[in-house]
């Protein structure tokens, strides 16, 4: 379970969450929504601890998989070995081919499209079996038939953990068991 108490963090005087409280259950999908620089990435980071709040407090004892909103692909590796940095290849290569990547694991970055790249991250994060996956923007540059079987790959592997994941489109968000909208 991850807990946040009166959580609040500002940059350069500005602040952008203020005493933000929720409690995130061990299952679930919890979508978080929001006009851009209302501190969706931001809360993203506190709860994975890459970030600390100037005050309130942050309880997780949960192991975190992260899809950030850039690709961050080792540009030296492969898909195939970008995807199974945290796991093994048996698992990274499934990962892949369901997301449509099975001709490009032996292709490296800077040969993928921006759209092939988003789904060697989500591989990445997702072959780590981890308890929370925490996916910021994970969906955006796909087309309509490539992001649908995105989240519905998404959605199955992380059937048994918690999935928070940040969205700008709200059938991204549809089938969430919450909503958090920051304002």
């Amino acid at each position: 379970m991850i807990r946040l108490s009166n959580v609040t963090k500002a940059y350069e005087g500005k602040t952008i969450l203020n005493g933000f409280s929720a409690e995130l259950p061990d299952k679930g999908f919890w979508a978080i929504t929001g006009r851009s620089g209302a501190g969706k990435t931001t809360l993203l980071n506190i709860i994975a601890g890459l970030c600390t709040p100037d005050s309130g407090t942050v309880q997780s004892t949960d192991q975190i998989s992260m899809v950030f909103q850039e690709d961050r692909l080792l540009p030296w590796d492969t898909a195939l070995s970008n995807a199974a940095i945290a796991s093994d290849e048996e698992r990274a290569k499934k990962l892949l081919c369901e997301l449509g990547l099975g001709s490009a694991l032996h292709q490296k970055p800077k040969e993928l499209s921006g759209g092939m790249k988003r789904r060697v991250a989500i591989a990445r994060a997702l072959a780590a079996k981890a308890n929370v996956y925490i996916m910021d923007e994970p969906l955006k540059g796909l087309d309509s038939a490539t992001r649908a079987n995105t989240l519905e790959v998404i959605r199955r592997y992380t059937k048994d953990a918690l999935l928070i994941m940040v969205t700008h489109d709200e059938m991204d968000a549809a089938d969430a068991d919450i909503i958090i909208t920051l304002q």
